[in-house]
Parts: structure tokens; sequence; C-alpha cells
């Protein structure tokens, strides 16, 4: 697990920028400037800049009402429902939208991207988004309980720290097709 994540840290660098950017914006109540930066944050990180001009035409206010509509629904735990509501601005599809969520939220959300759907099976749908969360959040109790990891990253691991885990673990697997 050690490893898994740390080879994500350094693969996928800048997780922790975003992560500050979504705190600052749920602290000032969603600017709309602020929350098109931070989207635009997300799609440079996740590697969709191509998609950031086509979900900017959404306009900031509109992504802004998202993104707090989003937030409000993962403090009331319904993560499916806040990324339904993310994926209603243009072109942010299941991926993207976990994504968004997954830096709003990193205790409470994962990221449901091809390569976890195509490599280990899970449906590209609301169903198939809560069933990756569900086995994620497993996956943590297991790690928290383990008296194979270290005390200080067993307390410190979020669901979205399992999540990178697995999708390193995936997209390595060179015995299926991607």
């Amino acid at each position: 697990m050690p490893e898994l994540l740390e080879r994500h840290r350094s693969e996928y660098p800048g997780a922790e920028v975003v992560e500050l950017c979504a705190r600052r914006l749920i602290a000032a109540k969603f600017p709309p400037v602020h929350a098109t930066a931070f989207i635009e944050g997300v799609c440079e990180w996740g590697g969709g800049n191509r998609n950031f001009s086509r979900i900017r035409k959404a306009g900031d206010a509109t992504i802004a009402r998202s993104l707090k509509s989003a937030a409000e629904a993962i403090n009331a735990d319904d993560v499916v429902w806040a990324i339904e509501e993310l994926q209603h601005l243009p072109h942010l599809g299941l991926s993207f939208a976990s994504k968004v969520a997954r830096f709003l939220a990193p205790d409470k959300c994962v990221v449901l991207d091809s390569v976890i759907r195509t490599r280990i099976g899970y449906v590209e749908s609301q169903e198939g988004y809560s069933e990756f969360l569900q086995d994620c959040f497993q996956l943590l109790e297991q790690l928290r309980t383990s008296q194979d990891l270290d005390a200080s990253l067993r307390d410190g691991l979020r669901v979205c720290d399992v999540e990178a885990a697995v999708f390193i673990k995936a997209r390595d697997q060179k015995n299926v097709s991607s």
C-alpha cells in the first residue's frame, strides 16, 4: 500500500494543491471565478485540459452553483447524487465528475475512471460508482485495522488514498486488456 500511494503521488503530482483550492473554495462559499479556476485545476490534474474550454461555457455562476450543490450533497452523505449533479455541467462525464467530487471531499469520494472500470469491471453509471465507493470504504476499514501497516499510515488513510492505490495496481496489470 505505501508503495502504491507513493507511486500515485509521484506520477500524478499536485493533488495537495487542488485539495487546498477545494478547501478554500468551500470556505469562501463558492465564489464563481474561483469555482471555475477549481474545475480548471481538476482538469489539469486529471489530464482533461481538452474538456475545460467546453465545461467553462456553462459560465462561472452555473459552475459555482453545481459545485455548491454537489458539496452540500456530499455533506449530507449523498455522494452519488453529487456526482449526478456535477454531470449536469457540459462535457463533465462520470470520470471527471468523480474527480471533482474527490477533491471536494477526499475523505468521502473516489474517482471512477476508465482504468478502474475496464480493468476491474465497474459499470459506468451511478450504481457502478456507488459500488466502487462502497468497496473502497470496505478496503479502508480493513487497512485501518491491519497490523501490517505502520500506525501513522493507517490513521491517515482516506478513501481517496485507497482508490489511488487500486488505480495504480489496476493500471499496471499486464494480464488484462485496457
